[in-house]
């Protein structure tokens, strides 16, 4: 299992050198509203704080989503099958090291929002919840979305994926032309109603998230398990 971890970080260390920057930049900048405009309300803080992390998250999830592409190949899946628990610990390694990416980013971004509360003279509590939210939803969205790479190869599983996501934005888009927004009010209603949501003391929502969620990753895992040999009949080699 170490071995297969440790080959993740080998293999795709280019791609995290790549997109390093762009986590970087996009971490730092929440500490820029403080410096420039120490008079920022509250409010203005976490939506900035907020949007940054939505954004740093994205770009960690494209980076997430690409990793089984390297390991496609039915000489690499003849490998591991032959291996004692060569499937377990294969899969295995995957979820690991996609868990322990997230993490460390929120990790960072933790950091960063505390120092940006600091600097602001704010209390940034609502918005480390809201960022925590935020990583259990990453995790939600690989454990709905890993099988189906695994299942049918990462072009099949992307596609169905894409699909998946269209079909759910688009009703988002006719719903924002179309339906009745006068129920979500102005965004700073908006903001304060999450905000009630978020630091009620007794929001059994917020405390059964991690739970769920990891629930959910690890049945995710086992049913990847059952279906990693149905997907070598979509590798090219």
């Amino acid at each position: 299992m170490f071995g297969l971890l440790y080959k993740e970080l080998i293999i795709h260390k280019k791609q995290l050198l790549m997109i390093s920057p762009v986590l970087v930049f996009f971490s730092i900048w929440c500490i820029v509203p403080p410096l420039t405009s120490p008079d920022l309300s509250e409010w203005e803080l976490i939506l900035v704080l907020t949007l940054c992390s939505i954004i740093t998250i994205l770009t960690l999830a494209m980076f997430e989503m690409g990793i089984f592409e390297a390991d496609e190949m039915k000489k690499w899946q003849a490998f591991i099958v032959s291996t004692p628990d060569g499937i377990k610990n294969q899969i295995g390694a995957k979820y690991i090291f996609n868990a322990a990416l997230s993490c460390s980013v929120v990790t960072v971004l933790l950091i960063i929002y505390q120092s940006a509360g600091a600097l602001n003279g704010t209390d940034v509590t609502i918005g480390i919840i809201i960022l925590m939210q935020l990583l259990w939803f990453q995790l939600f969205l690989r454990a709905l979305e890993t099988p189906f790479i695994i299942r049918f190869g990462s072009k099949q599983g992307n596609l169905i994926r894409m699909i998946i996501i269209g079909v759910i934005a688009f009703g988002f888009v006719v719903y924002g032309l179309f339906g009745d927004l006068s129920i979500f009010g102005s965004l700073k209603d908006f903001l304060e109603w999450a905000n009630d949501f978020l630091t009620k003391s007794n929001n059994y929502f917020l405390m059964l998230t991690p739970g769920a969620t990891l629930v959910l990753y690890y049945i995710s895992y086992r049913i990847s398990c059952r279906l990693y040999l149905k997907g070598g009949e979509y590798y090219d080699k």
